[in-house]
């Protein structure tokens, strides 16, 4: 796994290091998220608990990996900063599965077996529109007669 680095500043208010890298790897797919986490934080020479990779993109047909990755200076202050969903993304798989089992175990435990099925409160009734009056069949219209003016017009034509 070759790294390279791209793009590196540092944010004083979030006090960390922010790196965009990428990292070549040959002959085979994209690394998974701990290896490559765990050669990032050999190649910068950080604790693993302060080096987090928010983002990695892989093109397609491509062997590179770009990644998005935070150095923290204080790991107490990565604990505060890093959301939740990005720490366990960061885990190994087996860690990953474990922690999950554990939520749905939780999600067992807190929802009780409900007793009673509890009803919907009724909807209001809505009052009935009047029903419009059914439409009667047009009536035809008598033909005009022609009257004596029309007829000696059409006599002096």
């Amino acid at each position: 796994m070759e790294i390279k680095v791209l793009n590196e500043s540092y944010n004083p208010v979030m006090k960390r290091k922010e790196f965009e890298v990428e990292v070549s790897h040959t002959s085979a797919g994209t690394p998974e998220r701990f290896l490559t986490r765990k050669a990032l934080a050999e190649w910068f020479n950080t604790k693993l608990d302060s080096l987090y990779i928010t983002r990695m993109a892989t093109g397609t047909g491509t062997q590179k990996t770009i990644c998005n990755v935070q150095v923290y200076d204080d790991q107490k202050i990565a604990e505060r900063a890093v959301l939740s969903y990005i720490k366990v993304r960061n885990l190994p798989v087996e860690q990953r599965k474990g922690l999950k089992e554990e939520e749905k175990a939780k999600e067992r435990k807190a929802k009780p077996p409900s007793e009673k099925k509890v009803e919907k409160p009724k909807e209001k009734e809505k009052p009935a529109k009047p029903e419009k009056p059914a439409e009667k069949p047009a009536e035809k219209k008598p033909e005009k007669k022609e009257t004596k003016r029309e007829e000696s017009k059409s006599a002096k034509v």
